[in-house]
């Protein structure tokens, strides 16, 4: 599923402490998404790293993915932290 490069905005979400933290791809962003797939994704332009995205789940069009403390510690991102997202398929 290579395609071009998909980048928007987002805030870096958190249910609770001992969960990982997540960004969710807006339904208007995910068009063209089907089923879960691989990425090279990147916070603020920074490294590239791995990451599977999956669909939100019923009843929703949104897609997420996890992000590790070491990825967010790297981005010098914490929850609640808006950042640039560079999203691509692989």
């Amino acid at each position: 599923m290579t395609q071009t490069a998909i980048r928007f905005e987002a805030v870096i979400l958190r249910k609770q402490d001992d969960l990982p933290r997540y960004i969710i791809i807006k339904p208007e962003i995910a068009r063209a998404f089907s089923g879960s797939f691989d990425a090279q994704v990147s916070l603020n332009d920074g490294q590239l790293f791995h990451r599977r995205i999956h669909p939100w789940g019923k009843g929703s069009d949104a897609y997420f993915f996890n992000l590790t403390k070491v990825q967010c510690y790297k981005a010098e991102l914490g929850t609640g932290d808006m950042c640039h997202v560079t999203v691509i398929p692989v």
